[in-house]
């Protein structure tokens, strides 16, 4: 079969998913010319699609052997060395991707990604900001790095990435939640009442909802509500920030004595808390 109609025709069943009939018309290609360039990078998709990871890798070092490096063949590499779980190797790969597609989404995706696992959030916070240059619709990504400037406490930048993602997804509970805590955060507690409500209404089982709500309405001085959805919250479980929330409630209320039940609750848990140990000393002195 004339070599041309055989590539044709891998490339049809390589489309279709049908990677073993693709590989085996590549390699019939191969059989009689060993370096054919489109019949390698042909097998080492079949190959790849078939999750044969370490021939595919082997095809596409053939390929290199005799052609220039492109972005595509190389952040193929990079997956494939990832899926193995060869991580040097496949971070230097997409950023060898990188030097040659500086826009490549993949390997912004993929080093931002590996970055988190690696524990370097302002690693992934580099990567993913470039990424949303090109692309801001990537909402999963809004998130993602609205999280990571929530926990920076850079609450501004944060916000601005949460109604990003709410203006994509109006609903997204994870774009929801965390504009609330950012708004939290920065103190705006009117601002954030209604997402902490929208919030509560679809998740009125979760401790960390339910303690940062209560602390939003807690500030608004809706000491009532703020004390049921800390008690709600402590139902599920011992929490601190429930315990004391409900602790500054009843000091608020004048009510000294359960505020200093509430600190020995956490003492006992943790009785190296130094703040705690304060709060309770603070409240003691109140009773003299």
């Amino acid at each position: 079969m004339d070599i041309q109609k055989q590539l044709q025709l891998g490339d049809q069943q390589r489309k279709s998913r049908n990677f073993a009939e693709a590989g085996r018309l590549y390699q019939a290609i191969l059989d009689q010319h060993p370096a054919h360039g489109r019949a390698l990078l042909g097998l080492a998709d079949a190959c790849r699609g078939m999750g044969d990871y370490p021939r595919a890798l082997a095809l596409w070092a053939a390929y290199l052997e005799a052609a220039a490096p492109t972005a595509t063949v190389l952040s193929r590499m990079a997956d494939a060395y990832r899926k193995t779980g060869r991580t040097e190797p496949a971070i230097r790969l997409y950023q060898e991707t990188l030097a040659l597609d500086p826009r490549n989404r993949r390997a912004l995706m993929a080093l931002g990604d590996m970055s988190m696992k690696a524990k370097r959030p302002e690693e992934a916070l580099g990567y993913w900001d470039r990424l949303l240059e090109l692309d801001p619709g990537l909402i999963n990504i809004l998130t993602m790095v609205g999280n990571l400037h929530r926990q920076r406490r850079d609450f501004g930048q944060a916000e601005a990435r949460f109604r990003q993602a709410l203006a994509l997804e109006p609903a997204n509970p994870y774009a929801v939640f965390g504009l609330a805590d950012a708004l939290r955060g920065q103190g705006r507690f009117q601002d954030a009442a209604p997402f902490w409500e929208t919030i509560l209404q679809a998740d009125p089982d979760n401790v960390q909802v339910l303690a940062r709500a209560g602390d939003c309405f807690l500030h608004l001085g809706q000491l009532d509500k703020a004390e049921r959805l800390f008690t709600a919250g402590l139902r599920l479980g011992f929490h601190k920030p429930a315990i004391l929330g409900l602790a500054r409630i009843y000091r608020e209320r004048g009510q000294l004595q359960e505020a200093i039940r509430q600190y020995r609750v956490v003492l006992a848990r943790n009785p190296e808390d130094q703040r705690v140990w304060t709060l309770l000393r603070e409240a003691e002195a109140g009773l003299d």
